[in-house]
């Protein structure tokens, strides 16, 4: 069962509190080769937005999740150059129809839409706002043969990034084979000074063959440029299980 407290995720979305502008300017420099108007969908609180706008591109980023939005704006409603949006994916039709750059990064979003139909529409949904020429950048983990497992895990944050609260997570999933389907359970502590309180979270992220997301691309607009197997631009090949794809708009 798929539970998703995003009303309590979304205020503590950033607990690691980790230093992450290292992953914003590479989306920065990645996008400056294509032009300043930014897509960005399942954008979650809509930091990495933020960041771009502020630095000279004009950003659209929407999520499913009202909560997720409503605390966007509470942090970076002010940003010039950003507009955060509820909305889906699948159904998206915004006025503007000529972004330069999208992307789903992260080897997590385009695995949260189920089943494989969803993914087409999602991708037909983004060409139908991109300019011919266009970048559209996808981040994904390949399917494995192997199934596996990992126990309850106890992450703490790298920086503590709240002094009013400590919060802590615990994780655990495994992998089905022949589903092609990762399975994580995870519990978010926050401790206060009135006590410890927590949710609980499940995801289901459904990992889809190489040659099914090339087709989908090809049929919804797209060709793909150029394949790699990290962020350091490493050619792909058929033993890596990270594939990003990078797909210019026909």
């Amino acid at each position: 069962m798929m539970i998703n407290d995003y009303k309590n995720q979304a205020a503590v979305w950033d607990w690691d509190g980790y230093d992450d502008s290292a992953e914003h300017e590479y989306w920065c420099r990645y996008a400056q080769q294509y032009g300043q108007k930014v897509l960005i969908p399942m954008c979650a609180h809509g930091k990495m937005g933020a960041y771009m706008a502020e630095n000279n591109f004009q950003v659209t980023a929407f999520d499913l999740s009202p909560d997720m939005i409503v605390e966007g704006k509470k942090r970076f409603g002010s940003t010039k150059s950003l507009e955060l949006l509820v909305a889906d994916l699948l159904t998206l039709d915004l006025a503007e129809k000529n972004f330069d750059f999208a992307f789903l990064a992260g080897n997590g979003d385009l695995h949260l839409i189920q089943p494989i139909e969803n993914v087409k529409k999602a991708l037909l949904s983004i060409r139908k706002h991109m300019r011919t020429g266009a970048c559209l950048v996808l981040e994904l983990t390949l399917p494995t043969k192997e199934s596996w497992s990992y126990p309850k895990t106890v992450f703490h944050p790298r920086v503590p990034n709240h002094t009013d609260k400590k919060i802590w997570k615990e994780n655990e999933g495994r992998y089905d084979a022949d589903e092609k389907r990762n399975y994580i359970n995870q519990t978010v502590y926050i401790e206060t000074t009135k006590g410890v309180e927590s949710f609980e979270q499940s995801i289901c992220l459904q990992y889809y063959e190489r040659d099914e997301i090339v087709k989908i691309l090809n049929d919804s607009g797209f060709n793909i440029a150029s394949e790699y197997c990290n962020r350091q631009k490493e050619t792909w090949k058929s033993s890596d299980n990270t594939w990003i794809v990078e797909a210019i708009a026909l």
